[in-house]
């Protein structure tokens, strides 16, 4: 077995949120997962393993505990997906959703693409990201856990996506007195699409967003949102981040700003936080976000014409 047969273990928690230490105790406990040493000697773990983690934490973001799942085959592991996305929704897949995806497993990008703008042209950019791209990228999961598409279908579908909001997001027009707002993933976190999608909703809603971009350690956000004057900074976190580091970085990006700068987190990655410490927002939806801004641009007075240089 050469490197590219195995995902090395930085690699696997990047792209799972499972981290070393964990999966030791998974392997003593349950005898999986099992790293392989490939024959350049590179040592990592199986391709096909790694579908099955993604999956066990899906399946645990949902409630399943780590001895119902762990150790279990990737044809098990997606039936119980199958079961928990069917208990998990109550609409039915869209049209839209169906479109993108049968002309994504053609390989037709362009034609994806096509559509896509054609959605983004029939509706606000708000509305498209609410009612279009929020449920393709649940759909996406779906699909992948089903079996009906491959991981890099998502990326391919995500690229596109993250593309088109970035091209609208260059098109708002801010609003006078609205808050300016910092946007980030913080390190290791290399998802971007659902910051994006914040980004949109509030850009839309009149925000003056400045995106940092991923992978953002904690001292560079501090001094990037000194340097912006930015009013709220905005972090991202995907169903894959560590949720373990998730409160430690909030409570020290916290103690990093400025008290008047507020710190907003949204995402996946924190729908377990249920009361998030002072000085910090945690939001489980879009609209949510939006109405906060909205709120707080409503209470500001209008920005400094030097802010807005």
């Amino acid at each position: 077995m050469n490197s590219a047969s195995v995902v090395d273990a930085a690699e696997l928690e990047r792209e799972t949120g499972l981290g070393k230490d964990l999966l030791r105790k998974w392997r003593s406990r349950y005898g999986f997962p099992t790293p392989l040493s490939g024959s350049d000697g590179v040592s990592g773990y199986p391709r096909e393993q790694v579908a099955q983690l993604r999956l066990i934490k899906r399946l645990q973001n949902t409630g399943y505990r780590a001895r119902q799942v762990v150790g279990k085959s990737l044809e098990e592991l997606q039936q119980l997906a199958l079961v928990a996305v069917c208990a998990d929704n109550a609409q039915p897949e869209s049209a839209s959703t169906r479109r993108a995806l049968d002309l994504l497993k053609q390989f037709d990008l362009a034609g994806l693409d096509a559509f896509l703008l054609a959605e983004r042209q029939r509706q606000s950019l708000h509305d498209f990201v609410i009612d279009t791209v929020s449920p393709l990228v649940t759909g996406l999961g779906d699909a992948w856990a089903r079996g009906e598409i491959e991981i890099y279908h998502e990326h391919l579908c995500t690229g596109i996506l993250s593309r088109l909001l970035l091209a609208e997001i260059g098109k708002a027009i801010p609003k006078a007195g609205y808050p300016r707002v910092l946007f980030a993933t913080p390190s290791d976190e290399m998802h971007v699409l659902g910051l994006y999608m914040v980004q949109a909703v509030l850009a839309d809603a009149g925000a003056w967003c400045t995106d940092i971009g991923p992978h953002v350690p904690p001292g560079e956000l501090a001094s990037a949102a000194r340097a912006c004057q930015a009013d709220i900074v905005a972090l991202s976190f995907s169903f894959s981040y560590p949720e373990w580091r998730v409160r430690p970085l909030l409570t020290h990006l916290r103690q990093s700003l400025p008290a008047t700068v507020a710190l907003w987190a949204g995402g996946a990655g924190v729908s377990f936080i249920k009361r998030p410490s002072r000085g910090i927002r945690v939001f489980s939806d879009l609209g949510a976000a939006v109405a906060a801004l909205e709120q707080r641009a409503n209470k500001t007075d209008a920005p400094d014409p030097a802010k807005e240089a």
